[in-house]
């Protein structure tokens, strides 16, 4: 593979999109983002992408027939034989949305669609600090929650794509709703928007005094799950409670994956980053609960080792793979 070859990698999310030039080792050139906007619709948000393609081609005097091939990843589930995203739970709206051929209306050449957590799982595999790794699951812990998962050294995708996609998984079929449409799942328990959602109901409802709503100046509409976890480490009750309850969750999920896959190390994503201080040590203490000792024993659980780098690497990992394909 040549090394000049220049790879575009699209990182599309429920809060922002990014996108950044590339060689296949992995090294990042240039990159920019923007805000998704989901809600605005896809031919906007369509719009101000290729806008910003442009900026990032001009920057490195490049031309968009100069691009090796297209990496892009997004958010689950979709279908990598149509090129679409089939109904993202925190994109609303975005129903069967052709993203691929939307951008093969002004990119020329190759173009690999994957979800985000497979996508991450394969960045991870290919360049962190677990590259090679036999069993590797990474988990996509931000706005929602999923899962990509290499098993004897492949990626797993499913029959119909939908490998990985743990945040339907049922924890409690009395828990909360989720916009996925399974009540009491673990993105309804685990995945950050839910989190927060559910948050803003709780501190309405029941008038508690906490840091947690301090942390968003007062106001509910600004309530985010950063704002749990800063409470949190000032020791708020309410808010150590509140994270008691979601960490013996998180705990249930990957101790059932860990029983079903048995593999050498979990990877956690955003929340996992940044919250890693006051998660990891109850995370591994709650786990014995749901998972026999020989597999939590041979099991390794860290935040992901590319950190915010995650985004683009695994665009760019999409592509690599599909250029190592056809060489």
């Amino acid at each position: 593979m040549r090394q000049e070859a220049w790879i575009l990698g699209i990182d599309i999310g429920g809060t922002k999109t990014g996108v950044c030039l590339a060689h296949p080792d992995g090294t990042i050139l240039h990159e920019r983002r923007m805000p998704s906007l989901p809600g605005a619709g896809p031919e906007d948000w369509l719009s101000r992408c290729r806008t910003l393609i442009i900026q990032l081609l001009d920057t490195a005097g490049l031309a968009l027939n100069e691009l090796a091939i297209t990496g892009i990843s997004a958010p689950g589930p979709l279908s990598t034989r149509t090129g679409a995203l089939l109904n993202a739970p925190n994109m609303t709206g975005w129903e069967e949305v052709p993203v691929v051929s939307m951008f093969q209306r002004f990119i020329p050449g190759p173009i690999v669609m994957n979800n985000d957590a497979n996508a991450a799982a394969l960045a991870e595999w290919m360049y962190g600090s677990y590259s090679g790794a036999d069993g590797l699951i990474y988990l996509t812990m931000s706005t929602g929650l999923g899962a990509g998962i290499i098993a004897n050294g492949r990626l797993l995708q499913g029959v119909c794509d939908t490998a990985g996609e743990v945040g339907y998984h049922v924890l409690d079929l009395n828990g909360p709703e989720s916009p996925c449409g399974h009540r009491g799942s673990f993105e309804a328990f685990c995945g950050g928007k839910n989190v927060a959602d559910q948050l803003r109901v709780r501190i309405a409802q029941e008038g508690r005094t906490t840091r947690i709503l301090e942390h968003a100046g007062g106001d509910l509409t600004r309530l985010d799950f950063r704002c749990l976890a800063e409470a949190v480490r000032e020791g708020d009750d309410e808010a150590l409670r509140i994270w008691e309850g979601y960490v013996l969750r998180l705990g249930q999920g990957i101790g059932n994956l860990i029983m079903i896959l048995n593999p050498e190390v979990v990877l956690l994503g955003t929340i996992g980053i940044h919250a890693s201080d006051i998660l990891l040590e109850p995370l591994r203490a709650v786990l014995p609960r749901f998972v026999l000792k020989p597999a939590l024993e041979a099991c390794t659980i860290a935040p992901s080792s590319l950190g915010g780098r995650i985004g683009n690497m695994a665009a760019v990992a999409l592509a690599v793979q599909e250029l190592e394909k056809r060489s």
